[in-house]
């Protein structure tokens, strides 16, 4: 990465910054995540897990209240 074009990101506000993230996140395609073996497998066993227990899921606001409670 250019030296000159990181500096000048890291001069914008924070908002920006995270606009800018959003903007460069959706230019990318799933073909251009590598996953390795290993994490391949790991999201075949959740996959397989979540199929076979689809009653243990659990919302993402509680997900997200368990972990604001494990900060404090």
């Amino acid at each position: 990465m250019r030296p000159d074009l990181l500096s000048e990101v890291m001069g914008l506000p924070p908002t920006e910054r995270l606009e800018l993230i959003e903007a460069l996140w959706d230019t990318l395609s799933p073909g251009e995540f590598p996953v390795t073996e290993e994490e391949r497998r790991a999201l075949d066993q959740r996959i397989a897990e979540m199929e076979t227990s689809p009653g243990d899921e659990s919302p993402w606001s509680e997900v997200k209240a368990r972990l604001a409670e494990r900060r404090s």
